[in-house]
């Protein structure tokens, strides 16, 4: 199994030609423009590189990853595959956002410690959300969600991981001693999908 990946396709074009391929789709599923930092923060992940974007409230962050999903390649249904971790600071604020996403047409879903069990964790694993929130104590502290996390089924689905509130990750406690920075950036023996390539 290939997993989620860049498509060959964009992977070869050139700058110019993926911000226009990124403006086109953003268009489309959107009915307006792409501000020109939404479009090269796309560029910049569709290049496998760590992104970091500082914009005001209501500037449109979160339509970065949704752009950058609706490009990886697609399940043979033409259906999303990739699956986006969102690590943010409060479970109200994933509550707000996963009707954000819903609204969008994705599918999401708040993994808070009242609701992720054994059912989440599967349909999880299973691809059945595009986007899942989770609090910095499921993601470092929770071990049926590392158990998730770190298995190659669950690795070959992960499109990216967002960290909602960067300036938290000191204060969460990511890089005390590393493991969980190299978590959080995807050092877990996998190739990113960036790397892999289903054509």
């Amino acid at each position: 199994m290939v997993g989620v990946a860049v498509p060959q396709a964009l992977e070869m074009a050139s700058d110019t030609e993926l911000k226009k391929t990124i403006s086109e789709s953003g268009l489309t599923k959107y009915g307006q423009e792409c501000k020109k930092l939404q479009v090269e923060s796309v560029l910049s992940l569709l290049r496998g590189k760590n992104t970091f974007i500082l914009a005001a409230t209501g500037f449109g962050k979160s339509r970065i990853p949704e752009l950058y999903l609706n490009l990886l390649t697609k399940d043979r249904l033409g259906n999303i595959a990739g699956v986006i971790i969102v690590l943010n600071p409060l479970d109200a604020l994933g509550d707000n956002q996963v009707e954000e996403k819903i609204r969008a047409g994705f599918s999401a879903i708040n993994a808070t410690a009242e609701n992720f069990d054994a059912t989440v964790a599967n349909d999880i694993l299973n691809g059945v959300y595009n986007f899942v929130y989770v609090s910095p104590e499921i993601f470092l502290d929770n071990k049926r969600f590392n158990n998730l996390y770190l298995s190659p089924a669950f690795q070959q689905k992960l499109a990216l991981v967002v960290v909602d509130e960067a300036h938290m990750i000191y204060s969460w406690g990511l890089v005390e001693d590393g493991e969980h920075l190299q978590k959080l950036r995807g050092d877990t023996n996998r190739a990113s999908a960036k790397s892999r390539h289903p054509d």
